[in-house]
């Protein structure tokens, strides 16, 4: 039945991987004539010997303050920081990295994240990190991706009638995410391996739930968790995954050329601790396209991802949503897990290009569209058939600035912002690209 998503997410796998294999060698030189912000700040004079020549066993890192805004978290601030190196030869070797960061922010929300690409030498063993305990509040806004917000009209979920509301329904939470994967080369550039995943939300509140008024107040999140007999103040989610992998990018934070596609299975079995079985697959596909190799830093991106329900019921926070990737960045205009159902995908196209000749400021244009299957429900007095992935796509798009904080490891800053449907929009502050 997902035939048509799996065909749309595999589609830049066509492209001739020896072309991605040839630009990157010659890719790799000119940004080493790039000017970062490193220089720009203490001066030539004192960076003359940074050649920006990759060396191994040398850490890349920065830090910084975090200040900024986006759809999902409102205003924030924190720390953050990100370190990058090459554990082996970097003419055989794609770059090892990792990202850290603590914010807090308008919205009362903490968030404390490790995301991590560890590569071994000659790229033997690819290791996959996202550890996350988050103190989180959440808006939610029903399943499907027909209606956007703001969700004016009841829904009836299991036969439990939700109350219509101006906006979305918050959810109070505390999270823990602990995904590892481990994947071993099998021949060039592709490797299959095993994985962990968790997913845990607990103290879940709904905050717009009222049991006692003298008309109860039902949410979406209720219904639906009454209907499959989840806890509704509890979601956990462990699953065992098996992995593939294809990685041709000749860099893993800013890649140049090269495919990237990840497809795991993840199987949720009742001995794991999960409150029934259920299985999922989650499909990941990355492209980048140089359109020039004279002029090296104007580049194509493609980035889609797909996640579906195979049998069985997940809780309803673990439902496939928009923007659950390891960053939570895919589908920009819209706040994370503003659409949910039993399928997801969202596709994203980005054409990244210099603003100087120095290569020192840069910028993005973007689109993307995201589409959301549910089962049937009904609204109102009126019952709406099930829908299914394509019937109701919504688009966002936008643009942004980045500036080259270390070209030696192609890491820069962004800032974006993005217009989706109905209003929707957001600021996003970013350290390396979105994919």
């Amino acid at each position: 039945m997902y035939l048509k998503s799996i065909h749309i997410l595999i589609f830049f796998l066509v492209v001739n991987s020896a072309v991605a294999q040839e630009d990157s060698v010659s890719l790799k030189k000119p940004f080493i004539d790039a000017t970062d912000l490193r220089i720009v700040i203490r001066g030539k004079k004192k960076m003359k010997n940074e050649t920006g020549v990759p060396e191994q066993g040398k850490l890349m890192a920065f830090a910084a303050p975090l200040i900024g805004s986006n759809p999902t978290l409102g205003f924030f601030y924190g720390l953050g920081g990100t370190g990058a190196m090459y554990l082996g030869n970097p003419e055989t070797t794609n770059v090892s990295s990792a990202n850290a960061s603590v914010m807090y922010t308008t919205n009362k929300q903490l968030i404390t994240s490790i995301k991590g690409t560890i590569m071994t030498p000659n790229n033997g063993w690819e290791m996959l990190v996202d550890l996350r305990y988050s103190d989180y509040v959440e808006n939610t806004y029903g399943l499907g991706s027909d209606y956007s917000q703001p969700i004016n009209d009841s829904w009836t979920i299991g036969g439990i009638e939700t109350t219509g509301n101006t906006g979305g329904q918050p959810l109070e939470f505390k999270q823990v995410k602990f995904y590892y994967t481990a994947l071993k080369e099998i021949s060039k550039k592709i490797y299959v391996g095993l994985g962990y995943n968790l997913d845990w939300h607990y103290d879940i509140k709904d905050l717009s739930l009222d049991l006692e008024a003298e008309n109860p107040v039902y949410t979406s999140h209720y219904a639906y968790s009454l209907k499959y007999g989840f806890d509704p103040t509890e979601s956990f989610s462990s699953a065992l995954t098996a992995n593939f992998l294809l990685d041709s990018r000749d860099h893993t934070v800013n890649a140049y050329s090269g495919t990237y596609l990840h497809a795991s299975y993840r199987l949720n079995p009742k001995f794991l601790g999960n409150e029934n079985d259920y299985q999922q697959i989650y499909l990941e596909a990355r492209y980048f396209k140089p359109l020039s190799i004279l002029r090296a830093r104007h580049i194509l991106g493609f980035w889609g991802i797909g996640q579906f329900n195979l049998d069985g019921h997940a809780p309803y926070m673990h439902l496939p949503s928009s923007a659950n990737d390891t960053r939570n960045r895919i589908g920009r205009g819209y706040v994370a897990g503003r659409f949910r159902g039993n399928a997801w995908v969202t596709g994203e196209a980005e054409w990244r290009f210099p603003l100087t000749k120095s290569g020192l400021l840069g910028g993005v244009v973007f689109g993307n569209a995201t589409t959301v299957s549910r089962e049937e429900i009904t609204i109102g007095e009126e019952t709406i058939e099930k829908l299914n992935l394509f019937e109701a796509v919504r688009p966002a798009g936008g643009f942004g600035l980045r500036v080259l904080l270390n070209r030696t490891g192609r890491l820069n800053l962004g800032l974006d912002m993005a217009w989706g449907d109905n209003g929707a929009k957001g600021f996003y502050f970013v350290v390396g690209e979105t994919f």
